[in-house]
């Protein structure tokens, strides 16, 4: 909670899969039951498998003719509930050659459809020889059991939309539906696209992500200040979790300050190759000392609340040669 470095078309049976998803849950547009372990094992041997991104392949075609319906009714702005009762799922085992980016062209789909529906945690995970589901709908696939980094902060990003729908009892809302799909629930928002921290986070990331979990509550950029109420440039991203939780080194480096102060808190700051800072507020206690060298993953101190804090929650920034950088597009 800091503002300034402290350094001083469509074929019959494809309408029957369609059918099919509704029948599969009870629950396709209403509250079900408690989330497991993401699996689509018993969605997708039922499904139809696409085996080449081809046209010469007529599942292929049949997909494209579905994701194109899709767009047209997104075009005309029909309902969330409409356009998820549009929603045809095909299987695809990603070849050696396959990456995400790549797939998602050749579908025609926004990659951030089959990144949020498959959970994949950013854009570099390794997909070939796995089994994906192909959506037809273009949009976000929140899942409401996050289970990675990035779904957290994809959540989180999409927090008050979810708290309506939630309210509301999976009813529409805000261009968003709750659906299931196998053993998995989500939140569709189609035609949705990520927010900037929750996409530079999945796109590009080069450190790792500084606490076990922890949830999103106040990106970088422009922000109300939660304890003063101005209106301040947030130098870092908030990240809530309890007391006591660790706190990681994003990245190998030496310990180049640490202190308290009165927005901080008790700080580290660690001083890392290609002339980075990585800085770490908040905290409830600190386990380095000054000129320590650390390396990616040490555990260097625990989640707290002091200095100007509402609440337990790590305050994480990055700087390069002393300019700050948004965090979410450095870690993976």
């Amino acid at each position: 909670m800091t503002e300034a470095f402290p350094h001083g078309a469509l074929s019959a049976s494809s309408r029957f899969f369609r059918v099919f998803l509704c029948a599969l849950s009870a629950a396709f547009f209403f509250p079900a039951a408690p989330a497991a372990a993401r699996s689509f094992s018993a969605v997708s041997d039922a499904l139809p498998e696409i085996a080449s991104l081809s046209h010469r392949d007529p599942l292929f075609r049949q997909y494209s003719a579905d994701v194109q319906d899709a767009r047209i009714a997104l075009a005309a702005e029909k309902p969330a509930q409409e356009l998820a009762a549009k929603l045809a799922l095909y299987v695809y085992r990603a070849q050696a050659d396959d990456d995400l980016l790549s797939l998602a062209a050749r579908c025609a789909v926004p990659y951030e459809s089959i990144a949020t529906l498959n959970g994949l945690g950013h854009a570099g995970e390794d997909i070939a020889g796995r089994t994906l589901l192909l959506p037809s709908v273009p949009g976000l696939y929140v899942p409401e059991t996050p289970e990675n980094a990035f779904e957290e902060l994809l959540a989180a990003s999409l927090s008050e939309e979810i708290r309506e729908i939630r309210s509301a009892g999976g009813a529409e809302r805000r261009g968003g539906i709750r659906l299931s799909i196998g053993e998995t629930r989500f939140f569709l928002f189609p035609g949705a696209g990520m927010e900037n921290t929750a996409r530079t986070f999945f796109l590009v990331r080069t450190m790792r992500f500084p606490l076990p979990e922890g949830r999103l509550t106040s990106a970088y950029g422009d922000r109300i200040n939660p304890v003063t109420g101005n209106r301040v440039f947030h130098r870092g991203i908030d990240l809530a979790a309890p007391q006591g939780t660790p706190v990681y080194a994003c990245a190998a480096g030496t310990v180049a300050e640490s202190g308290y102060s009165p927005v901080y808190g008790n700080y580290i700051i660690l001083r890392h190759d290609g002339g980075r800072e990585s800085l770490y507020g908040h905290l409830h206690e600190k386990k380095i000392k000054l000129h320590d060298l650390v390396k990616s993953g040490t555990i260097i101190g625990s989640v707290g609340s002091t200095g100007q804090s509402t609440g337990p929650h790590l305050h994480f920034e990055i700087h390069e040669n002393g300019i700050p950088r948004n965090p979410a597009g450095l870690l993976r």
